[in-house]
Formats: structure tokens, sequence, C-alpha cells
């Protein structure tokens, strides 16, 4: 597992992202970090303790004192971990600052589940006078999120439960009710899960790679207010892209299978035959056909199934029409050219022989024709 980085980085990364929550002690240059309302011109800020990178570090007391009021100050006394003040119980509590107020607590490892080492960082944001502390949480971030059980939604639920099973053993159920500021007892928290050993965000702030997340109630027993699985998602996405490739791969098979008897060597669309049949007179070919009417026992009139207004008319010739039902279907025919112009139902039409016949369930015999690669006129099947 990498470690959380401290020191110098971090001490740029806060300039940057986070000018109004520094408060730097005018003599010996350390910062600590706190709600930017502390850093107004009405407080005087100093501190004394360890110091590490410019960052306080380990013990220290920091001290906001009123300008005009000195006797009136907020006080904190403890240990700092990369500049933010570590609330009770301290130990083996690490943190550091997100934007603006908001600061990241470690607050270590969770049980280890089908084999994954997640760890629980509790996002917080102090408010005024109020400092940040992990028991009054903005969101519970599941770290090292990273095993392929994921996908599986009680893992996930499973995983999710745990971080606040362990937030809820720190600080008390009462405690992560009260929310600290005006809107009431706090009734469920936000859990995010992400695979990286740390929390990364984009230049807007927003998490990379959550694979799972929930609005769980603070009640026991009760179900999950909301919640979402990117990693099943997407394992169903893979397995639906699987069963579709393999489901046109069957067709290939399929096709060809049904191609072979009949000799049928290339495809050609219907339009493409009724436009210019004597390019394939006489050869055998694969086409889709729709079923517009069946004139006799022996002949019935076809469109294709592309789009029936732009051409593609034939009239075939074979026996079983008269058992034909309604819709489309893949065809085997042998291309006899054109009827001629003295013929007394369909003058001058594409005609065809019927040698052997698909039904589709699709009207554009997708379910026969779904395949790797569209097939274009003149290719094998």
């Amino acid at each position: 597992m990498r470690r959380w980085t401290y020191g110098i980085a971090l001490a740029a990364g806060l300039a940057a992202s986070a000018q109004a929550a520094q408060h730097r002690d005018a003599s010996s240059g350390c910062v600590v970090v706190a709600p930017q309302y502390l850093a107004s011109h009405d407080y005087v800020f100093s501190y004394e303790g360890a110091c590490r990178d410019g960052l306080a570090q380990g013990q220290g007391r920091a001290i906001w004192a009123l300008r005009l009021s000195p006797q009136n100050r907020e006080e904190r006394a403890g240990r700092f971990s990369a500049g933010v003040y570590l609330p009770e119980p301290s130990d083996g509590l690490r943190a550091r600052a997100l934007a603006r107020d908001s600061v990241l607590f470690d607050l270590g490892p969770l049980p280890q589940l089908q084999g994954m080492s997640p760890r629980l960082a509790v996002q917080a944001t102090g408010d005024l006078t109020r400092l940040a502390d992990p028991c009054k949480p903005d969101t519970l971030w599941v770290l090292q999120a990273d095993g392929p059980a994921l996908a599986q939604d009680e893992v996930a639920k499973q995983l999710l439960r745990s971080a606040l099973d362990k937030l809820k053993s720190r600080c008390g159920d009462d405690r992560l009710r009260e929310r600290g500021r005006p809107g009431g007892e706090r009734t469920h928290v936000r859990v995010r899960a992400v695979p990286q050993a740390e929390l990364e965000t984009d230049s807007y702030g927003n998490a990379k790679g959550v694979v799972t997340e929930a609005s769980m109630f603070l009640d026991p027993g009760k179900d999950f207010q909301q919640y979402s699985n990117e990693a099943a998602s997407q394992q169903r996405q893979r397995q639906a892209r699987e069963e579709r490739d393999a489901q046109r791969q069957a067709n290939v098979q399929r096709l060809k299978a049904f191609a072979k008897p009949f000799g049928a060597p290339v495809w050609v669309s219907l339009p493409v035959l009724a436009t210019n049949p004597f390019r394939y007179q006489g050869e055998v070919v694969l086409t889709t056909a729709s079923l517009d009417e069946v004139i006799s026992p022996t002949r019935a009139r076809l469109s294709g199934t592309a789009n029936r207004y732009q051409g593609g008319s034939a009239l075939i010739e074979g026996d079983g029409l008269a058992q034909w039902a309604p819709g489309a279907r893949v065809i085997a025919v042998r291309v006899l050219g054109r009827l001629p112009d003295t013929d007394a139902v369909l003058p001058g039409w594409l005609h065809l022989q019927l040698l052997g016949q698909l039904a589709c369930e699709q009207t554009d015999c997708g379910d026969r024709l779904g395949l790797p690669n569209p097939l274009r006129d003149g290719e094998a099947p």
C-alpha cells in the first residue's frame, strides 16, 4: 500500500487549492488547517508545537484569539497530522487537507474481504469555529476496494456496511446523529468505494474511479436508501458483450451451414438484385425478403427487409410458398432475371427461384444477420 503523501508537496497543494483555510503562525511559519472563518481579520492565530515541512505534525497547540477581545479564543491542543487537528481518540489516526475546508481522515484498515484489504477514510468539513471531525462526516470513503468480487452486490454491500460499522464503533451512534449545525438529526451517511490506495480527484474535485456507493441509514436493520454498483454494472456489460459476440459468431456458423447445401457463395441485398438482376443471372445467392402476397401455391410477391419503399420487390417461385406465414426470412435463391414485360401480374419484376428459406423473428432479420461485421453486397456469408 502506498503511504499518504505529506510534507512540501502537500504544503504546496494547500497553497494552490485551499489558501483561505491555511492558518500560518507568524513566528514559526507552521501551518494549521482550519475553517476559513477563523482566518478572517477578526482573529489572531498562533501555534506552538511540533512541525514538519511547514505543517503542524505531532503534539501542538493552536489558538485563534479575537483581535479585539483576546480573552475570547478557540483553542485546540493535542495531536496534529499534516496540519490537521486530530480529535480524540487520535491514536492511529492520520489526516490530510482536501480542497478548502474539507479534510480527509484515515481511520485505518477495514476487515479483509474476498482478497481485498480495504481502508476507511472519512471526509469531513469544518464550519465557522468548528474544526473538521470524522464523527461529523460528509462522506465515508473505502479505499483499496479493488477486488473482482465487488461485482457481486452482496460483497459490495458488506464492504460498505463495514465502513459504517467502523465509524459507529469509533464515534458512537448518538454522536454520529448530531449534525453540529442546524438541520435536525442526521439519519444517513454516504459511503463510496474506490480502488485506489489514496483518494484521487479531477480538476473539478470529483472523485475518480468510484466503483460502488450508497446512502446508508444509521438505524440498524434498515436497507440502503440509495445504492449503485458500477463494478456490477461493468461486469453485466462485459457479459452482455461476450454473449452478443458469441451470438454473432454462432450466427456466422448458422448462415454458412444454411448456404452450403445450396452452393450460395455470396450475399446480395434484394434492392441491388432488383436494380440489376443480370449481374447475378443464373447464380445462387443469399438475400433477405419479407412476404407481401402469395399469388399462387408456387408464386409469391416479396419486398426487401431494409426499407420496402426503396424498391427491391421481386416475384419468387418455388414449392412450399403456400405454407409461408407473414414475416421476414433469409432465402437462398437462383437469380432468373426479370419477368417479361408481357407478364399478366408483375411485368418486368425481378424473378427469383426459391431454393431454401430461414424464418426470422425480427423484421430486418437481425436475429439471423447479427454478425461480427455487417454483410456487404457480393461478400461471402
